[in-house]
């Protein structure tokens, strides 16, 4: 009973290993006829003047060790061509194929070969690892995967936010443009550019970009044809044979570090609002105290991103641009505060300087005399009552004046004695040069004439001091002005 089922299963088993077998030796028997005489050294053509037209296609799959020193970077990745055989051609409806495969080594292939390698060998691009397919019109795909250590031409411009651009520069070094031609005109447009696929996880839906500290941003790719005069996408006029079909694909490559950006951009920062703190503070100590914290951060900020900078060719990166243009302030800075301090200790009393105009006035033109009052940050105080109480006027206007100095002291004094109808109640009229009216008011005169001296003086002195604040405000505006300029520059140019 066991042999009885067993039966029909080993009848099938047979016959589908018989089946395979007859399919297989078919198969062989097709390629064994189409290979017939077949030369794979020579181009695929029956007239020679036909030029073979070849798509090219890559795929990245992993970018390994981007060497900022060297500017070289390591590409992996499959390679896809695609030409016209017309020796592989058979007729679809009597052999009822329409595709076969072959070995890749068995066929005729273009000679592509790298021309940015950055190693000897890698020069030449063999699609041997897997077999070509062939369709019934002469179609040929053939496939390989690659390993490209390219050179690249990095730009260290707007590091630590640069972007980098690596290309691979792929041409046929056996056959010119007469022969063998790069750009295909029939290509899919899904094969202008080369994909990017760095994860093949089918369960993460998002591509993976980011390797090794880069992110694979966007990839290129164009053509031209090489000759005499150089690289031009047009067609050249000139004799075919005098030129080369080039291919130039091409990654580009983000830093993506935030953490590291971040400690490069903070210092930067901090040393500006220290730079602009030490033009706005009008006490010279303190004044001091930054300028110097400021040059001591600087210096350890410098030391380190002299290190962090990778050696390259190009543009000085604007980082550097920026750390230059801070301590070039700072020590203008000090510079300037040196020559204040000097001029605050050694001028004489009457010193003042003699521009052609009253740089005290020119903010009160300008409407924007609140920053340049002498309370530093205090923009909201009312300056007036307080230079007010600083001149001595002790006047106020809530409640009753001070009877010692108010003129209606007499009438008030007057008010409260009895008046008296006759001279003779007066007993003794005192000399005038002893009157205590006159004592006071001869004391009066010797005080106004002495507050008379004092008052030039002390204004020439304030004078000097207000001369220097006011330069000290305007540099510090026209610092302002100088980072909106290079922070504008650094953004869009």
């Amino acid at each position: 009973m066991l042999l009885l089922r067993l039966l029909p299963l080993a009848f099938l088993t047979i016959w589908h290993v018989q089946n395979a077998t007859a399919i297989s030796d078919g198969d062989r028997d097709f390629q064994n006829q189409i290979l017939t005489g077949y030369n794979s050294k020579i181009r695929p053509v029956k007239a020679e003047t036909t030029v073979t037209q070849v798509t090219v296609f890559l795929n990245i799959a992993h970018v390994e060790k981007v060497d900022e020193a060297e500017q070289t970077a390591l590409v992996h990745g499959h390679l896809w061509a695609s030409w016209t055989d017309e020796y592989l051609q058979w007729d679809r409806a009597k052999t009822n194929v329409t595709k076969i495969t072959l070995p890749s080594h068995r066929i005729w292939q273009p000679a592509l070969a790298l021309y940015n390698s950055a190693r000897g060998n890698t020069w030449h691009l063999y699609m041997a690892g897997m077999p070509a397919t062939v369709y019934f019109n002469g179609k040929v795909w053939s496939s390989g995967t690659f390993s490209f250590f390219v050179t690249c031409q990095f730009d260290f411009e707007n590091w630590p936010f640069d972007k980098q651009n690596c290309p691979i520069v792929i041409a046929d070094w056996v056959y010119g443009l007469a022969q063998v031609n790069l750009s295909d005109p029939n290509m899919i447009s899904e094969y202008a550019k080369p994909s990017i696929r760095l994860s093949y996880d089918p369960l993460e839906r998002k591509n993976k970009r980011h390797v090794g500290g880069w992110e694979v941003m966007d990839a290129w790719k164009k053509h031209c044809y090489w000759g005499p005069k150089g690289c031009k996408e047009d067609q050249p006029e000139g004799e075919p044979d005098w030129y080369w079909s080039l291919l130039e694909f091409g990654i580009v490559l983000k830093r993506h570090l935030p953490y590291f950006q971040m400690t490069v951009m903070i210092p930067i920062f901090i040393t500006s609002i220290l730079v602009l703190l030490g033009f706005w503070i009008e006490k010279c100590a303190l004044s001091s105290f930054i300028i110097f914290f400021n040059l001591a951060l600087q210096t350890i900020y410098g030391y380190n991103i002299i290190k962090k900078l990778p050696p390259g060719s190009g543009t000085i990166p604007k980082v550097v641009q920026i750390f230059t243009l801070n301590l070039l302030l700072t020590g203008t800075q000090f510079f300037i505060a040196i020559m204040f301090g000097f001029i605050k200790e050694w001028a004489p009393k009457n010193f003042s300087f003699n521009f052609g105009i009253d740089i005290t006035d020119i903010p009160k033109r300008m409407g924007i005399d609140t920053f340049f009052q002498s309370k530093g940050l205090s923009l909201f105080v009312d300056h007036d009552k307080i230079a007010a109480a600083e001149a001595g006027d002790d006047t106020s206007t809530i409640g009753i004046g001070n009877p010692l100095n108010d003129d209606e002291f007499d009438h008030f004094q007057n008010s409260a004695t009895p008046s008296s109808n006759t001279d003779t109640e007066l007993l003794i009229n005192l000399p005038t040069n002893s009157d205590p009216e006159n004592v006071l008011d001869s004391e009066k005169v010797e005080n106004s004439e002495e507050r008379k001296e004092k008052i030039p003086e002390a204004s020439i002195e304030n004078q000097l001091d207000l001369q220097l604040l006011h330069i000290k405000r305007f540099l510090f505006f026209l610092v302002v002005f100088i980072y909106c300029v290079a922070f504008l520059m650094i953004l869009f140019l």
